[in-house]
């Protein structure tokens, strides 16, 4: 009966959408098919002066030798005119410690965009279980001229990092390579390395992946999206393996609404069909996300889970939390809105809710969210929240 009362309060919900002053209307937590409730949250790092800091991505270890290890959470981000910071967390998110600047010590190049965090499930080539990997776009100085999918080691929880190889290389800011996101493929042991591709002069832009089974050597280039149309700008992927074995990326999609996401499913890391494909537009209720987006799934939340997409601003339709995030509760085939769970506001901060990053525990109970609100005066903060979910009555 819950779950039927929850479809109608959709339903309801998307109609009342289409008028203007009830754009912002979400659905309470406490009418979700889930319990949902936000258990902490904490600032990782607060800037001095006229800093942005954004594409905050956030880790908690579960693959670590030595047990007392595991749980630890390691927080970076982006920070203009430095390079990538590191945090760590041994109480939960409760306070942050800074490890150390991720420095690029392998091309010699600038440091500059994009840092994704990945621990390993398991042992690939000579890197155990429990490297903890940041891949991350450097560049060229003066000029910018190239640009590379830059990875690198760590395997002192997150104390130092080594930069050990690259996994594409491409031109300077028009014709360069971007936003990298790493899954591991169990059944095959390829860690899969999706990204943004500016250098193809056929594409405005479009979504690639190479992938390897000893993280030095990487396959050919493939593409998953590259739209017929060369204008249209797809970028920013975020992949994740679902309870029905089903894999489901979303991006942003530049030349339609305002950076309106997308989605794609496949039944494999490399069998995302036709690339010429756009994908569909993910909604709730009426509402669309733009720009920046980031997709998790925990079994938790009834048979089917729940499946979160977040991203930077609406597309369509009011947030009174910065931006809507959209749950699932039948594997990505409809979504409700709910409220952030780090409420911001963009007036004056048009950089904020740029990229967050979402981590969800091996048992799915707990998920780990970063993004980077206003801080003081111009400044942006890199913070946290922890949301719990229980399971309430199945799809």
């Amino acid at each position: 009966m819950k779950s039927l009362l929850f479809r109608l309060l959709v339903f309801f919900l998307s109609l009342l959408t289409m008028i203007p002053s009830m754009r912002e209307k979400t659905i309470p937590y406490d009418r979700l098919p889930v319990r949902f409730s936000v258990e902490r949250q904490s600032e990782i790092f607060a800037p001095q002066g006229d800093t942005v800091c954004e594409y905050p991505t956030i880790i908690r270890l579960a693959h670590q030798k030595n047990e007392a290890d595991n749980g630890t959470l390691l927080a970076a981000f982006e920070q203009w005119g430095t390079t990538y910071p590191v945090f760590a967390s041994t109480d939960d998110g409760g306070t942050w410690q800074k490890l150390g600047n991720v420095t690029d010590d392998y091309n010699g190049y600038y440091n500059e965009w994009m840092p994704f965090l990945y621990e390993l499930p398991a042992d690939i080539g000579d890197f155990e279980a429990g490297t903890v990997l940041l891949a991350a776009t450097s560049i060229t100085g003066e000029g910018v001229t190239d640009s590379t999918i830059t990875l690198y080691e760590s395997t002192d929880l997150g104390r130092t990092f080594r930069a050990f190889g690259n996994v594409d290389k491409a031109g300077g800011t028009d014709w360069g390579v971007w936003e990298p996101y790493l899954i591991y493929e169990e059944e095959t042991g390829r860690l899969f390395c999706f990204y943004s591709d500016d250098s193809d002069p056929a594409h405005s832009q479009k979504l690639v992946y190479k992938y390897s089974t000893d993280l030095i050597h990487w396959s050919e280039k493939f593409e998953c999206v590259a739209c017929a149309d060369p204008e249209l700008r797809p970028g920013m992927p975020s992949v994740v393996k679902m309870g029905n074995g089903e894999y489901y990326m979303v991006y942003e999609m530049g030349g339609v609404g305002s950076y309106s996401i997308f989605c794609k499913r496949s039944a494999t890391l490399d069998g995302w069909g036709d690339a010429a494909d756009y994908g569909t537009v993910v909604s709730a209720a009426g509402k669309t996300l733009g720009s920046s987006p980031y997709v998790a799934w925990s079994p938790v939340g009834g048979d089917c889970g729940t499946l979160i997409v977040t991203a930077n601003h609406m597309a369509k339709g009011g947030s009174a939390t910065g931006s809507d995030w959209f749950l699932s509760f039948d594997y990505g085939k409809t979504f409700a809105p709910v409220d952030n769970p780090l409420p911001y506001t963009q007036a004056g901060h048009g950089r904020c809710g740029y990229s967050p990053s979402l981590f969800v525990t091996e048992d799915g109970a707990d998920v780990y969210y970063a993004n980077n609100p206003p801080g003081e005066g111009s400044t942006y903060s890199i913070a946290m929240a922890k949301i719990h979910l229980a399971d309430g009555p199945t799809c």
